[in-house]
């Protein structure tokens, strides 16, 4: 197995160019003390970063699920253009993909090398009771054998320190699930922490796992299981006016075309993982206005 994992690595390098092919090469090859060390390195980055970014940017791209797709995740660097532009990463990183540890640790890398202009926000998969069921504990227990506890607890320090929101010029709300129920002022939540391995904080849980809908005004339960809510276009847009915000950008549900507008346009979900017959798509935000980017 890890023989033909190689193999089909190797077939993404070569497609993707030379503009990464060192760098995924190398975190191809990693062995666990080197993992660690990685995580090391950006749990001290990200440990700096407050639970609400405050970004000021004239262009920035807005990249949702990737779960493990490698070719997305390097399309979307090389759209991001450093240098240029910011990029923002909605989180769930890992788990379902054949590529999760590719993924996980070329973000880690460019986060060390460019912390000032790549953020990784937390998506609900960054948690372990997700990693247990659906495939990213597995692929370390494989990948290191015995050794995979220290590697593991290594990555949830780092999930555990991943901001849970971003904003925009004062205007775009980022984050990776929705709206918390009985969140009302971006304050509370940056009150409430990161939130640790297994977020308990209500509001925090929520802001990773509520999806919007239009079926409903102001929240109703939701069918993901307990302690979930959909949240509807009234208590969304109570929210963006208490803030003085003007739009949410989320990612967490597949969307066929890779992108959907709700509300308006008071709500945009990205989804940048094409292993759910999604077209994988980044959202590029300059200044107020925005443009739907394709990751094929």
């Amino acid at each position: 197995m890890k023989n033909a994992k190689n193999i089909n690595l190797a077939k993404h390098v070569r497609r993707l160019g030379i503009v990464f092919r060192d760098m995924l090469e190398k975190i191809s090859s990693m062995g666990r003390d080197e993992t660690v060390r990685l995580c090391e390195e950006t749990f001290e980055k990200l440990s700096m970063e407050p639970p609400v970014l405050k970004l000021n940017c004239e262009k920035l791209l807005v990249i949702g699920d990737l779960h493990g797709d490698l070719e997305s995740c390097v399309n979307a660097l090389r759209l991001a253009k450093l240098g240029e532009a910011k990029a923002v990463f909605l989180g769930d990183y890992v788990d379902r993909g054949p590529h999760q540890d590719s993924v996980i640790n070329l973000l880690l890398q460019m986060k060390n090398d460019n912390p000032d202009e790549i953020f990784l926000l937390r998506g609900n998969h960054e948690t372990p009771s997700m990693n247990f069921s659906y495939g990213f504990l597995n692929l370390l227990v494989r990948k290191f054998g015995k050794d995979y506890g220290k590697v593991y607890e290594a990555y949830l320090r780092v999930f555990s320190e991943m901001p849970l929101a971003g904003i925009v010029n004062e205007r775009v709300m980022l984050v990776h699930g929705g709206l918390a129920k009985g969140l009302e002022r971006i304050e509370e939540l940056e009150k409430a922490g990161k939130g640790g391995f297994e977020p308990e904080d209500k509001k925090v849980f929520e802001t990773l796992w509520n999806d919007p809908s239009e079926d409903v005004e102001d929240f109703s339960p939701n069918p993901r299981g307990p302690g979930i809510h959909c949240f509807g276009g009234k208590a969304l847009e109570r929210f963006l006016k208490n803030n003085n915000l003007r739009m949410m950008v989320r990612s967490h549900e597949p969307v066929l075309q890779g992108y959907r507008i709700l509300f308006n346009g008071l709500l945009i979900t990205i989804f940048s993982c094409r292993f759910y017959g999604v077209k994988p798509t980044a959202l590029e935000l300059n200044k107020e206005k925005y443009l739907f980017k394709s990751l094929e």
